[in-house]
């Protein structure tokens, strides 16, 4: 007779990924997306290994709003590779993609100045390999056969600024018809080159800088990056402020070690006028990083943290699936004057405006970075920042009124949305043996771009297509 069982698990979907155990990435296994105790898992089923639980987020009711967010797809303007083996064998990228290039990479060296415990890349000292102008242009040129306007160019690495030509390539692409440019770093030429950070700024509006900021423990950053970077950043970000660039610092988190630091980086933002906002990276297990076991941790465990933070305002309602890419990107808005601390120093205040915004209103556009052009979503914005007056009346009467809000990646380089004035927390998770999944990958919006393929930046740092 059929019977319920307690131990049990209910039911979502069925989907494909990889055996962990084995970690064989030749081979896909079929795959349920169950839930159990309010949290989600991934319920693989390997022939060599049997079966095996990885757990994927730890709120059902945030992974059903992100179901909720799922826009319709805005695909690439042209597919280059054929459908021969089915994803993720032919990323290039193949016509099952389902989302053009949001964020174009460009890793413009393998050489490096660090040797991080935690790199996707694998990238270090002596791997040279510095990129051509010519393959630059290559590469340009690929993107463009994808997406005729990229919104956002992330130049990175190995260290971006190890690369002789670096402000060369920064140049040429910020003369592309990209939207925002990035330059992807740890910090160690901006805390050492004045000169440098002068010529960034000359790039003027549309630029930004991505730094890297995991901790603000020496133990912790030993740990992570083998080194203890707090000087390194504490001058880096006092150049970046001096000079007015725009900045977002970026986290990679692992449960146990960093993650209980999450409302203590969030306050440290929040010094500083330069600094855009947050970006959360949950560890990824790739390249030189080891995240089996207790140090995996998931986006909706960061997004809790986020939100039970009592120093930040930033709600539930607050922090709310990106919809080109809703279970692997968590986003949140605020408005932001720069005001004092009860000491005197400088410090931002903060009025999330997301929660605000109807659901509706986000996940029925067309395009990614088309909201500030919809007038009915720019008078709900600046409705919802009128109901603080004193916020309100430094924040209207700008063009800020119609680019407070955008969606990806104005919120990661919004130098020309009104600097001052905008704030966000960003949770991106990425894929890798334990969390893949081929009906999510093809939602994918981070590209790495080669001279003649863009590559998924899950799949590629998966090797799954540098050897192709």
């Amino acid at each position: 007779m059929a019977f319920y069982a307690q131990h049990y698990d209910l039911f979502l979907t069925a989907t494909q990924s990889f055996c962990q155990q084995c970690d064989n990435i030749n081979r896909l296994v079929d795959t349920h997306v169950v839930t159990k105790d309010n949290e989600v898992f991934l319920r693989k089923f390997c022939p060599t290994c049997g079966e095996s639980m990885v757990k994927i987020s730890t709120n059902y009711d945030y992974y059903k709003q992100c179901e909720a967010y799922l826009k319709q797809p805005d695909l690439p303007e042209k597919s280059l590779t054929q459908v021969l083996r089915g994803c993720p064998y032919d990323c290039g990228v193949c016509p099952q993609h389902q989302n053009h290039p949001c964020l174009a990479l460009f890793n413009v060296t393998d050489e490096c100045n660090m040797k991080c415990n935690i790199c996707y890349y694998a990238a270090e000292p002596g791997l040279g390999n510095h990129r051509s102008m010519e393959e630059i242009s290559q590469m340009l040129d690929t993107l463009l056969e994808t997406e005729s306007e990229p919104d956002l160019i992330q130049v990175t690495g190995g260290e971006p600024t190890t690369h002789p030509q670096i402000m060369e390539i920064l140049q040429f692409l910020k003369k592309s018809p990209v939207r925002h440019l990035m330059l992807n770093t740890n910090g160690i030429r901006i805390a050492e080159d004045e000169a440098f950070v002068k010529a960034l700024k000359k790039l003027g509006a549309g630029f930004e800088v991505y730094l890297q900021f995991d901790s603000l423990q020496k133990e912790v950053l030993q740990d992570i990056r083998a080194r203890d970077m707090r000087e390194v950043r504490r001058k880096a970000l006092a150049m970046l402020e001096k000079h007015n660039v725009s900045t977002t610092i970026v986290s990679v988190i692992k449960k146990g070690l960093n993650d209980k630091e999450i409302p203590q980086i969030l306050a440290f933002s929040r010094k500083y006028r330069c600094i855009r906002g947050v970006v959360f990276q949950p560890v990824q297990e790739v390249g030189r990083i080891k995240a089996e076991g207790d140090f995996r941790i998931t986006l909706s465990e960061i997004r809790q943290i986020v939100v039970e933070d009592e120093g930040n305002p930033f709600t539930a309602a607050d922090m709310i699936p990106l919809p080109c890419d809703p279970h692997k990107i968590g986003v949140g808005y605020a408005a932001k004057t720069m005001g004092i601390d009860k000491e005197g120093a400088p410090y931002a205040n903060l009025m999330p405006v997301t929660g605000q915004i109807p659901k509706e209103m986000i996940t029925e556009q067309r395009g990614t970075v088309a909201f500030e052009q919809d007038r009915a979503f720019v008078k709900t914005i600046v409705e919802t920042v009128s109901l603080d007056t004193a916020m309100g009346e430094s924040i209207l009467k700008d063009k800020i009124k119609t680019k407070l809000f955008c969606c990806w990646p104005s919120f990661l380089s919004p130098a020309d949305m009104g600097y001052e004035n905008v704030y966000r927390i960003v949770i991106m998770e990425f894929s890798d043996v334990y969390n893949f999944d081929t009906t999510n990958i093809k939602r994918e919006c981070n590209f790495m771009i080669e001279p003649n393929r863009v590559i998924p930046f899950s799949t590629y740092n998966m090797g799954l297509s540098r050897s192709q």
